[in-house]
């Protein structure tokens, strides 16, 4: 070990020296080339100092979460195939290999769940006791998802299992599957373990939105939903991780403090679980196998940003509309990236990793004081649900989806360092 201080034996060196070499190494070139910004128009460097960090800062860690058993974080088995024989193969053979925590898919091109029996099928050799259990919706109305939702609470097999039920009126108002704003009742049945409402904000990072576009939606529903129903209403968040894994550390962080921040308005003390899953706008059909970097990155940071469950896609859902066409190799892939992470990168041993840090910390605050400006504009149009019915939100995701398109970054794989000799990704049985 050396015997060199920190505090002692190394040189102080200030922001103009540091930025006088830096000069230098540009050998003429415009210091402000290295400056870089989000799609929000927030400075993210060349670098911060102790001067650019917030007054105040505030330790962010994660909230105590059922059956975890001393991991740090949900490694979540993604179950949506339609093929409920091998939908119940892959959630086996997950929860064999690591995974500790279940989402199901359920929709057109997913799972489809009809009865009780379907349910025994899918969950057979499954200890529902030990493992919980959180569903999200695709391509479906709210009529077929209350019917889910009917069916998955009244399941016996989930009377001792925390559950996360993914009802999201607002969700499949915005996706345009239902066009009824209404707020339909809630299930009285629940137990304490069960969490009826979910904010679906990842849906706004796929469709094209900036990460203050995704954090101001999920602020202005988690708002829409404690105002309609009860404000004691359990809620979970689910929220898009991808390749920028500082940007999504902030993301995630600055998710936290905006809840808190809507909870406190409300006057409730409640803590909203994180739900992390991979961008699928991020996701390439050119050369898929660079993918594999892109969800390694993205479960990074939503590891060090703090999120409770995560789910990291298999790096061929690009290549197919629906999820038939994954195979075992793709899904084991997965869920090794997050059981390397844990268990030995040992990702999860710090609490809130990036807490003090001055580039995060200042990409923290920036980010949450966008996404909460953006936030107070929605509720000063008459809230979410109206600014979805005149499509002013929704014209505000496609501006920012175009603005993406044309600056036309550099994609890995694609337009950055293409290979020469592509290999094609295994899929399961041939895409139609």
């Amino acid at each position: 070990m050396s015997d060199l201080s920190i505090t002692t034996d190394f040189s102080k060196t200030d922001y103009q020296t540091w930025k006088q070499a830096v000069e230098a190494g540009l050998k003429g070139a415009d210091f402000d080339t290295l400056i870089r910004k989000t799609d929000d128009d927030i400075q993210r460097g060349p670098l911060f100092t102790l001067k650019d960090r917030p007054e105040t800062v505030t330790s962010l860690p994660r909230q105590k979460t059922p059956l975890l058993d001393g991991r740090p974080w949900h490694i979540c088995s993604p179950v949506r195939d339609p093929d409920l024989s091998f939908a119940n193969q892959q959630l086996l053979e997950d929860l064999r290999g690591g995974a500790s925590a279940v989402e199901l898919t359920i929709g057109k091109q997913a799972l489809q769940l009809r009865n009780k029996a379907d349910l025994k099928r899918l969950f057979e050799g499954v200890f529902l006791e030990l493992v919980p259990v959180t569903v999200t919706f695709a391509d479906i109305g709210l009529s077929d998802i209350r019917r889910s939702v009917a069916l998955l609470s009244a399941f016996e097999g989930f009377k001792n299992t925390p559950l996360t039920l993914g009802f999201d009126p607002i969700g499949s108002y915005y996706q345009n599957v239902d066009r009824e704003p209404v707020f339909p009742l809630l299930e009285n049945n629940m137990t304490e373990d069960t969490i009826t409402l979910t904010v679906n904000a990842a849906q706004i990072h796929d469709n094209g939105g900036t990460e203050a576009q995704e954090l101001s939606y999920l602020a202005a529903a988690a708002a829409a939903y404690w105002r309609h129903y009860d404000p004691g209403t359990k809620l979970s968040a689910r929220i898009a991780c991808d390749q920028d894994a500082h940007l999504t550390i902030a993301k995630f962080r600055a998710a936290r403090l905006i809840l808190s921040q809507v909870a406190k308005a409300f006057n409730i003390d409640t803590t909203v679980p994180v739900h992390a899953v991979t961008s699928h706008r991020m996701m390439q059909k050119i050369d898929p196998w660079t993918n594999l970097l892109r969800v390694m990155s993205s479960g990074f940071g939503a590891i060090c940003g703090g999120a409770e469950f995560i789910t990291l896609r298999p790096f061929t859902d690009a290549l197919s509309e629906t999820p038939r066409h994954a195979t075992p190799f793709s899904y084991r892939i997965a869920r090794n990236m997050q059981m390397m992470m844990m268990e030995e990168s040992h990702l999860g041993q710090v609490q809130d990793p990036t807490f003090g840090s001055y580039f995060h910390e200042k990409l923290t605050h920036d980010l949450a004081k966008t996404a909460w400006t953006e936030f107070q504009a929605i509720e000063s149009g008459g809230g979410l649900l109206a600014l979805l019915q005149n499509g002013i939100f929704q014209k505000a995701i496609a501006t920012s989806r175009a603005e993406r398109k044309a600056k036309a970054a550099p994609i890995l794989g694609v337009t950055l360092h293409p290979s020469k000799n592509e290999r094609p990704a295994p899929l399961r049985g041939e895409v139609s």
